[in-house]
Parts: structure tokens; sequence; C-alpha cells
């Protein structure tokens, strides 16, 4: 059985959201306490909290300390101004601006497949690029007398000093867990396999040119269609866009994103008739209710898309884009956003979610393997720990969008099996409390059997298994899984 010493999710999750959101705060605060001082503008403002919200996840899942302690910061204020300076040729020359932002976003989800390091420099370059994206019109500094687009790089520091001393002093007080002192173990690049059919190209490069053709696509049709409420239209197609899964991912994001877009801009336009433009009040509830949809983003998407777009709202309406026709406006943008990312991922080049699946389950299924065979006893190292928890939660999200395969007829649910083993490993994942090592308590024979039992997972996973093998996958998946939880100590 677990042991009662170790962190309850919720608890964590909760404590987590609070960190994120202390750097915020500080980050927001001296932001504009350097705007006002300085007669800065609001992006400047808007790129502090988005960066401080996106390091802290980042700093916190991260293992390479090179990245964290030396190359963010030197990488980071280029970055940010590289940023900025895309978010002014947006406003000032549209159409080469709008290029600019689409390829720098390709090429943040491009250098996914180059290795860690690069991937948290990919989220840093987005994370800038969607601050700019998200700030309203007219806070864009523009005219000759704008401040100096160096200050980007002043704020970008700031978010990154707030954020690490946030996580530093969470975790030497106890109230974070220490992130694992060793590396994730790494498996090397594969191209994912559609069918019996090989793509020439890898993942990573299918979703960077998915998320170009999206992007490309929601400007033309956003500065056409809504004229100064493109943003909308392009936010939405990079939302459902972002951390693809595969195409039902997609879709299945997609759903949420417009429902909870719905819900978030219905909350937010009842809000903002009590606050008029400039009240400081619409602020404080801007926070109070990013920091609900981060705590409850793990549990569902929605409730990020919730908050998300309710936060954005507030803010379009704290600068005077208000009113009840930009209700039906901001939930068209968001539609129209929305399909656009799902046509793009199911028509270029298109991941399918159970090549997805099969690949993260691999990954967790052969770390497993390495840790039941280690002699004298199975221990998961912290990196272990980590790697296999990381692999079965990302298959577990990617399954989500199974859950519609229930409803259809027999032929649709061979893909049950897989959705039944992602829930299975996703519970049983190792816990990683205080990046200590998990010492499996079994006897040689459950070892043994465990060990047969992966095997058997593995087989099933394989391009070349039978429909016997890959129907009993679930099953297998379940006793792995209850060994696992009946042996953590």
């Amino acid at each position: 059985m677990r042991s009662l010493s170790l962190r309850d999710p919720g608890l964590e999750r909760l404590r987590a959201a609070a960190v994120t959101m202390g750097a915020a705060l500080l980050s927001f605060g001296s932001a504009w306490l350097l705007e006002s001082v300085f007669d800065l503008t609001t992006s400047s403002v808007v790129l502090a909290v988005v960066l401080a919200m996106t390091l802290g996840r980042v700093d916190r899942r991260g293992h390479d300390s090179r990245f964290a302690h030396l190359i963010a910061p030197l990488l980071l204020p280029f970055l940010a101004v590289l940023a900025a300076e895309v978010g002014r040729r947006m406003f000032t020359h549209p159409n080469f601006g709008d290029t600019l932002f689409v390829l720098g976003m390709t090429a943040a989800i491009w250098l996914r497949r180059f290795g860690p390091g690069l991937r948290r420099a990919g989220t840093l370059l987005s994370a800038a690029l969607i601050a700019v994206l998200v700030t309203p019109g007219p806070a864009v500094p523009l005219g000759a007398h704008a401040p100096s687009r160096w200050w980007a790089a002043v704020i970008a520091l700031m978010a990154l000093g707030w954020t690490r001393l946030a996580n530093a002093v969470a975790v030497r007080t106890g109230f974070l867990p220490s992130p694992a002192s060793e590396p994730a173990a790494r498996v090397a690049p594969t191209r994912v396999t559609a069918g019996a059919r090989r793509w020439p190209l890898p993942a990573s490069t299918r979703m960077a040119l998915q998320m170009g053709a999206a992007l490309g696509a929601a400007f033309a049709c956003g500065r056409e269609a809504f004229g100064p409420h493109w943003p909308w239209v392009v936010l939405s197609a990079f939302i459902v866009g972002s951390g693809n899964r595969g195409r039902g991912d997609v879709a299945y994001k997609a759903a949420l994103r417009v429902l909870g877009a719905a819900a978030g801009t219905v909350l937010a336009s009842a809000l903002s008739g009590a606050f008029a433009p400039r009240d400081q009040w619409a602020v404080v509830f801007l926070f109070a209710v990013l920091a609900v949809a981060l705590w409850l983003r793990p549990l569902s998407y929605a409730f990020w898309a919730i908050g998300m777009t309710a936060a954005l709202a507030l803010l379009y309406d704290y600068y005077g884009e208000s009113g009840g026709n930009l209700l039906a406006t901001r939930l068209e943008g968001i539609l129209l956003g929305a399909a656009i990312g799902v046509v793009a991922a199911w028509v270029v080049l298109p991941v399918r979610n159970i090549d997805v699946i099969r690949r993260q389950l691999s990954i967790a299924l052969s770390t497993l393997a390495d840790v039941v065979r280690a002699e004298p006893r199975a221990t998961f190292s912290a990196g272990e720990a980590a790697a296999f928890r990381a692999a079965a939660e990302s298959a577990s999200t990617a399954a989500l969008s199974l859950r519609v395969v229930r409803h259809l007829p027999s032929p649709f649910r061979g893909a049950l099996p897989y959705a039944v083993a992602c829930r299975a490993l996703h519970g049983s994942a190792p816990p990683t409390a205080n990046g200590s090592p998990v010492t499996l308590s079994m006897s040689p024979e459950t070892r043994r059997a465990v060990s047969d039992d992966v095997t058997a997972a593995r087989r099933a996973l394989a391009a070349t298994a039978t429909p016997e093998q890959r129907g009993s996958l679930g099953e297998t998946a379940e006793r792995i899984a209850a060994a696992l939880l009946a042996s953590y100590t």
C-alpha cells in the first residue's frame, strides 16, 4: 500500500498552483511598478504574467540543470525582445508580422525533436509570442515615443527571478516536493507509424506544420472577418493545436475549448458589468479566475478553457473593449479558430491518437521492465519514476478522446484496451515526493509475474501484434497496476 506520508495529489496541485500564482503576482507587481516609473505600456505587464505562469511549470518539470541555471537566463531575454518586435510588426506591418509569428510558433514546436533543452527553449519562445498575442492592441507601443524594446529583456529576467525564488522557497520549506535530481530516462526518437505505412517525417515536424497551417489560416480569416478582434481566432487555433497528442485529441480539446470558452465568456461578461474601464478590482478578479483555472487544469482542460477565456475577456474589458455586442463576436471567433485547428490536425499530415498512445505506453513499459529486472531489489530511481509518470500521463491524456468509442458500434471499439491500459498505468505511477527512490516490495515470484506481464503488454503494442494480444492489453495492464500499487513502500 502507498505510504501515508505521500502527498495527496489534489493538495499538491493546489500548492503548485499557489506557488505559480505567487510568482505571477510578484511579476505583475514589479512590472506594474516599472510601467508607472518609466512610462512603459501594459504589454510589459502581460509579458511578465504570462512568462511567470509558463516558467513555473517548466522549472518544476525540468531535470536539465544546465538549462535551468545557465541557458534560460541567457536565452529568455533574447526571446522576449524577439517576441516584442514581432508584436510591433503585427500592428505596423500586419502581413509581415503575422508571417513572423507563424514561423516563430512553428519553429518552437519543431524544436521538440532535439531534446529537452531545446524543447524548453521552444516553450519559452511560444510563451513570449502568446504574451504578445493576448496583449490588447492599444497597449502595444507603436509610436515614435514608444519605450525601448530592451525593456522586454528586463521584464523577462524579472519574471524568471521571481519564479525561481518562489519555487526555491516552496521546496526549501517543504511546501512542494523537490524535483528529481536525476535526468529522466531518454528514449531514442522514432517515427510514428500510421497503419502499415511509415510517414517520412517525425511527429514533431508534422505537428509543427499543422500549427503553421492552422495559424496562417486563422490570421487570414480572423483579420478578414473580425477586424480588430482577430486575436480570438488565432488564440483559439493555437490552444486547440498546442500539445497535440493526435487528431482525436485535437478534436476532443476543441470541443472542450468551445464549451469552456462559451462558459468563460458569459462569466466574464457578467463580471465586466460590475467594473468600469481601468477598475483595479477587475484585475483582482482576473487573477482569482486564473488561480482557480490553474488549480483545476489537471482535472479537465475545460476548466482551463473557462478560466483563460474569462481572464482574457476581463483583460480586454479593462481596456475598454466591452459591450454586449462583443459576446457574440468572441464566441464566433473562438468557434472559427477551434474549427481551423481541428481541420489542420486532420488534414495536414495527421497523427493518429492510437500511435501516440502506443509510443507513450511503450516508454512507460520499457522503464518498468528495467526496474523489475534489476537486482537485488526492484527500485524506481527518481529519474525512472519521473519518466514512467510522464509517459503514463501523456498516454492517459491522449486516450481521453477514446471515451466516445464506448458509444460507437463494435467495429470501432478496438481501441478500448488501450484506454484501459492508459488509465491503469497512469493510476499506478510511482510516487515522486521529495525526489527519492521508490523500492518495490515484491516477492521473487511476483517480480517474475510482473516481468512476464510487461513483456506481454509490450508485445501487444507492437505493430505485428495479433488481435488477441491487443485485446488482452487492458487486462494485462490492470494486473501490472495492481501489483505495483500493492508493492510501494
